[in-house]
């Protein structure tokens, strides 16, 4: 089918804080329910309690991710790694690569949000920054992806990608991962410079245009965002709470 969604989310689980997985991936398989959904592990030591709860799901597949790289960039490209090996651009039309903590709440219309406007790249929210003074984006790996898509001279066209957390067409999903396969993050820092150069890609393969599905804010701060997008990702109850946005974030601020 045309409008079939595989979900590439990666995860971490502690025993210190509460996990969303399940909340996430029955709201997956409730709005999609030809879906497939791909759980890409960081090395949790207690991963063993998240697959007892999905040992009767099915469409749903946890692998973990051994490589050096880890965090999103390295979860996000041992699963295209895994997407690859198992033909799943063949069966899927687009790719929803997200944190455990940036989950879907709504059901939102594949023809509508994406087909018909032939979004082949998006971020889930984008936060309007000012990229030319921004200090992370004098990493020097940040600069050369940039100049080497042509995106460096066009700060000013793209936002911040918020949580790395972004979909992508079928025919995007190895356009991104030959400009990316090589970096390596290990640190709580370089998801901050990767949400920079991210929303840089994002734009370059959507035809250098840059597209949000769920809208935009100026700011992550508490009260901006409770203006702007309606809920608070520091104090809202992503279970409970009632969000209009189609995917809803929540810090749990682990390590």
């Amino acid at each position: 089918m045309k409008n079939k969604l595989c979900f590439v989310i990666v995860h971490r689980y502690n025993k210190n804080y509460k996990s969303y997985i399940k909340y996430y991936v029955d709201n997956i398989q409730r709005f999609y329910k030809n879906s497939f959904i791909l759980i890409v592990d960081n090395n949790s030591p207690d991963l063993y309690i998240v697959e007892k709860q999905f040992e009767n799901y099915k469409n749903i597949k946890i692998i973990t991710n051994n490589s050096l790289s880890k965090r999103e960039l390295g979860g996000y490209n041992e699963g295209i790694r895994y997407i690859k090996q198992h033909n799943l651009l063949l069966e899927y039309e687009y790719f929803i690569f997200s944190q455990d903590s940036f989950i879907l709440k709504n059901k939102f219309d594949v023809e509508k949000e994406l087909i018909s406007k032939n979004i082949l790249a998006c971020s889930f929210i984008k936060i309007n920054g000012n990229f030319a003074e921004s200090l992370e984006m004098q990493d020097s790996e940040s600069v050369e992806i940039l100049k080497k898509i042509n995106c460096y001279d066009k700060l000013d066209k793209f936002n911040i990608c918020w949580c790395n957390s972004f979909i992508l067409h079928k025919s995007k999903v190895m356009d991104y991962y030959e400009i990316v396969k090589d970096k390596i993050m290990t640190t709580k820092a370089q998801t901050c410079v990767y949400e920079r150069y991210l929303s840089g890609i994002l734009y370059y393969l959507n035809n250098y245009n840059y597209v949000s599905l769920c809208g935009e804010t100026s700011s992550p701060l508490q009260s901006i965002m409770l203006q702007e997008l309606g809920y608070d990702c520091h104090n809202v109850d992503i279970i409970n709470d009632k969000i209009d946005c189609y995917f809803g974030k929540t810090i749990q601020q682990r390590p």
